[in-house]
């Protein structure tokens, strides 16, 4: 499971479940969102609901060094996923375009600065339900 502290738990809330179409699984809360993934969860938590249950501060630099990705099965896909997240209200870092690794990226920064990477790598297969193999 991949989690992310968040300021404003509603505003992301309403940025994946009203923008992106992602509902929010049983057990979810005011403090926490738990989401579903292929092979995987997520959860968005109250930075200070998190600081609490830690019993720490933690660092507000939403880049650390950590980048999310969601990988679509083209290039077309990625163009539309990218442009939902925009209308969404997440921020464009750099618009889709093809790398130098042969794929296809673009950033975006979600509500609460994290940033979001929409690619398409045409060396990984994607199943039907969204999960990525690493072997083509």
């Amino acid at each position: 499971m991949t989690t992310l502290a968040v300021d404003d738990l509603a505003a992301s809330r309403q940025f994946f479940e009203d923008g992106l179409g992602w509902t929010a699984a049983e057990g979810s809360n005011d403090q926490i969102a738990f989401y579903q993934l292929p092979g995987s969860a997520f959860a968005l938590y109250s930075r200070a609901a998190l600081e609490k249950d830690l019993g720490r501060t933690l660092s507000r630099d939403t880049l650390g060094g950590i980048t999310l990705a969601w990988n679509g099965r083209s290039e077309g896909e990625v163009d539309a996923a990218f442009e939902q997240a925009v209308a969404a209200g997440a921020e464009v870092v750099t618009r889709p375009e093809k790398t130098f690794w042969g794929g296809y990226s673009g950033y975006v920064a979600i509500p609460g600065g994290h940033l979001l990477e929409i690619a398409h790598n045409p060396f990984w297969t994607l199943a039907g339900d969204g999960s990525v193999s690493l072997t083509g």
